[in-house]
């Protein structure tokens, strides 16, 4: 994607990074909560206004894949917020806004920088006001409360009648209860352990997969007819198998199938495919990284014969396109953001799932067994290439 539709810098990956490895890093994130209090009294209250439409705003401020997936559960909102009744306001990650704005769910979308916030005060504060400018009827938070998160925090700053978030009943509550009490007025408890089940589940009491057509627009760049992508990079270091892995399943495709391989993605993931392109000398690839916007980037894996990632956003994406694709994953996050459950729903294509189960699977980031000197999860690490080729 093009470097100015990014939404993730290399300084913000490498703190959260540091967070993850560590949980009494996570519950540090409990103090934003009071430096927000101190910014909130520089910003002016909104008042109430009693109008037509009841006003609505959804805070869903996570990244690309999640995105994709969240899009998903939105098909039929409108029947449980009709048009005519209510307005409903969306605040996401900023370049993220195309995504949302081209499905015409919503009839304000808000994006904001949230992920530079968490490190910058002074984006946070902008955050503050442009939240506070209105004072709304309903605030919904579906992404999670078990957390002291982002989501967590806006919640709590925006005016509003009534706030409702929702507890996932897999995942430890790490947040205070001082703090959701203060936050919420109403806690829902979500039993779905995937993360497009909890969203259906949030809105609709049900869990049925309806996928939504992504919105996309036609990659610029001639490509060929035929091509398929490898996606080394994630966001977070811990997440990327390593690169010489990679390579040798790159060398094995090739001789396989002889089709050419597409580089993509933004210049924070150019640093990995240059690894990777020293690893695969002679092997021919089309190098597209920076060149596309977001809309393209989900056209390109659309038309892809194949996908090769250990990035969720690109296979959420692969998925929804219903493109073949093969995720290389540890068991961290697995039920949240990797599963799909397709029971009654097998008109879809499946995804294929490369994954290590160790004992402590489903450890949502709270490894055990990590060292200070790993660079890569140590369920993803165990990995090897001809078990991850097998599958491919």
């Amino acid at each position: 994607m093009k470097k100015k539709e990014g939404y993730i810098g290399n300084t913000f990956v490498n703190i959260y990074s540091l967070i993850q490895k560590n949980l009494n890093f996570k519950k540090i994130k409990m103090i934003m909560y009071y430096i927000d209090r101190v910014l909130v009294i520089f910003t002016k209250k909104p008042k109430y206004k009693q109008e037509e439409k009841k006003k609505i705003l959804i805070i869903f401020n996570l990244a690309l894949g999640d995105a994709v997936i969240f899009i998903n559960s939105l098909n039929n909102i409108r029947s449980i917020y009709p048009k005519d009744e209510y307005e409903l306001t969306l605040t996401c990650q900023k370049g993220l806004e195309k995504i949302y704005s081209k499905s015409n769910i919503f009839d304000k979308i808000i994006p904001l920088n949230y992920t530079k916030a968490t490190v910058n005060l002074k984006e946070r504060y902008f955050n503050i006001k442009q939240l506070r400018n209105e004072y709304y009827d309903m605030v919904l938070d579906p992404v999670g409360a078990n957390d002291c998160s982002t989501n967590v925090l806006m919640t709590r700053i925006v005016c509003a009648k009534e706030k409702i978030g929702c507890l996932i009943n897999s995942m430890d509550i790490v947040c205070s209860k001082h703090i959701l009490n203060k936050t919420y007025t109403e806690k829902k408890q979500i039993k779905e352990k995937t993360l497009i089940g909890q969203y259906y589940e949030y809105f609709y009491e049900e869990y049925k997969i309806k996928y939504y057509s992504l919105p996309k627009e036609k990659v610029k760049i001639k490509l060929p007819k035929k091509y398929y992508i490898v996606f080394p990079s994630a966001s977070l270091e811990l997440k990327r198998w390593p690169v010489e892995r990679y390579a040798e399943i790159v060398k094995r495709i090739y001789k396989k199938t002889k089709l050419p391989l597409l580089l993509c993605g933004t210049e924070v993931d150019r640093s990995y495919y240059e690894e990777l392109i020293k690893l695969i000398d002679g092997i021919p690839y089309i190098n597209i990284i920076g060149q596309t916007s977001l809309l393209e980037f989900i056209d390109v894996i659309d038309k892809a014969s194949f996908v090769i990632t250990n990035d969720t956003s690109t296979y959420h994406i692969a998925v929804i396109s219903e493109t073949p694709v093969a995720i290389i994953t540890g068991g961290y996050t697995y039920d949240r953001y990797v599963a799909y459950n397709f029971k009654g729903n097998e008109e879809y294509k499946k995804p294929y799932i490369i994954v290590n189960k160790m004992k402590c699977f489903n450890c949502q980031n709270n490894c055990t067994k990590i060292k200070n000197d790993d660079k890569v999860w140590p369920c993803l690490n165990n990995i090897t290439v001809d078990y991850a080729w097998k599958i491919i």
